[in-house]
């Protein structure tokens, strides 16, 4: 049997044993209760307007509405490129049934528990322990950006509830499964240009549960067929046959110019700097003209300042991944920013009891930074366990979008809320190193034991 597929389901009893704490069901109910409480508290007491890009896409979204038409049409693609195309053409519909912004958030709330319910699902197939899926359901629904980014008409959320209910599916026994997993990884990446690293741990999947060549054949056609409708969909609409019409490299030229420092900043686009195009000139560009424009730059200073740009790789890493608290605009009604170093420096001003007073949004943010905290710190434990328990193979696959997503970044511009569809990989494999630590001890305190008794018998 080859090295990387071998059988660890020995392995993984040995780990987290074969037996269901009722106390951890209960917990984790508990917690699901708690998380509905603050999404719904998110949702009733939410009075601000959308920000940044959701603003963008809920504004898109109502003009498509007023004029009749899904997005994009021919005119969206000079001057920008589309971006979040599958998410605003939801939205659209949307819209159109029930009239309301508001019903963007309601249907957040359902991309939660699709998530959930995905989540769970390849927790408990993976390792095969019900301790594990109740330890997962516990950490999941303890994590603060999922009571607030329900208030937040962004790609994220719709992104990663469809990505990883793709991978749930194929886990199902039923064959045309497979095909209903490629239709959502396509749509998905219509959402967000991030699905390749989801697409190769699908074929991973297969590989490990060692699927027959049809089911990869479904795999493969449910994308390519969504991939073709979505492109006949944009040129009824537009005259263009484009699944991603992003201006993509427009990130790559914010990591990689004269002022990039790792971050997310978009001075690189301001008069006089590398990525300035005139406004006159911009509007009667297509997107493929201003994103060779931006790719042509990026790639002139990379290749004059190499070391430069891989000493910006460890910065890149540390933003995407040091701050959790990006979703917390909602709770002063997108009326101050919480993702920066300025939010950063005032938290600490008031922890010594200079400046404002503390607010219910403050006390939830700090908190979601410690609990995030605490997640990835269990979640760097549970990569060395599961490899010094054997049990990492039954991981690998999330593993793998970790990597790749993480290398995508670390190759373009590193911010916070990059790194919200790999929460889930951080829970699942938190949760196994918890149950396997404890099951571990567990047993050797019982090992332990028994040899006790034996000695007093003798």
């Amino acid at each position: 049997m080859p090295f990387f597929l071998r059988d660890e389901s020995s392995a993984r009893l040995r780990a987290f044993g074969d037996t269901r704490s009722r106390n951890l069901t209960i917990a984790a109910a508990c917690c699901y209760v708690l998380m509905l409480a603050m999404q719904l508290y998110t949702l009733l007491t939410f009075r601000g307007e959308p920000i940044s890009d959701a603003a963008r896409y809920v504004g898109t979204a109502l003009r498509c509405v007023r004029e009749g038409h899904f997005y994009p049409v021919a005119a969206d693609f000079i001057g920008k490129g589309a971006a979040g195309t599958g998410y605003v053409n939801l939205l659209v519909l949307l819209f159109r049934l029930t009239g309301s912004v508001r019903s963007a958030y309601v249907l957040n709330m359902v991309f939660v528990q699709i998530l959930l319910f995905s989540v769970l699902t390849l927790a408990c197939r993976a390792t095969g322990s019900p301790d594990v899926c109740a330890l997962t359901a516990i950490l999941f629904c303890l994590s603060a950006p999922y009571w607030a980014e329900i208030c937040i008409a962004r790609t994220e959320l719709c992104f990663t509830a469809l990505a990883f209910l793709a991978l749930a599916l194929l886990y199902g026994k039923r064959g045309g499964l497979p095909l209903l997993a490629g239709l959502l990884l396509a749509y998905a990446n219509w959402v967000r240009p991030l699905a390749m690293a989801f697409f190769v741990s699908a074929v991973w999947i297969l590989l490990y549960r060692r699927a027959k060549w049809h089911g990869y054949v479904r795999l493969f056609a449910g994308a390519a067929i969504m991939i073709a409708a979505i492109c006949l969909f944009t040129y009824h609409g537009s005259g263009r046959f484009v699944y991603q019409p992003t201006v993509a490299s427009g990130n790559l030229l914010i990591g990689a110019n004269e002022d990039a420092d790792g971050s997310y900043s978009d001075v690189v686009f301001s008069e006089g700097k590398a990525g300035y195009i005139p406004h006159e000139q911009k509007k009667t560009m297509a997107f493929d003209e201003i994103n060779a424009v931006y790719s042509a730059e990026a790639k002139k200073w990379i290749r004059e300042n190499p070391g430069r740009y891989v000493s910006l790789m460890p910065r890149r890493l540390f933003y995407m991944y040091a701050m959790d608290t990006y979703s917390g605009e909602v709770y002063f009604d997108n009326l101050k920013t919480t993702s920066g170093k300025a939010y950063v420096q005032e938290i600490a001003g008031m922890l010594r009891g200079n400046g404002r007073a503390w607010t219910f949004g403050d006390v939830v943010i700090c908190y979601g930074q410690a609990f995030y905290m605490l997640t990835f710190v269990l979640f760097l434990c549970g990569v060395v366990r599961s490899m010094r328990k054997g049990y990492w193979r039954s991981l690998s696959f999330l593993f793998g979008i970790f990597l790749i997503g993480t290398a995508t970044i670390m190759l373009t511009v590193g911010s916070g809320r990059y790194h919200f569809p790999y929460l889930p990989v951080l829970q699942i494999t938190a949760a196994a190193f918890l149950r396997s630590a404890v099951h571990t001890r567990k047993t050797h305190r019982k090992d332990t034991t028994s040899c006790g008794e034996s000695e007093t018998s003798a």
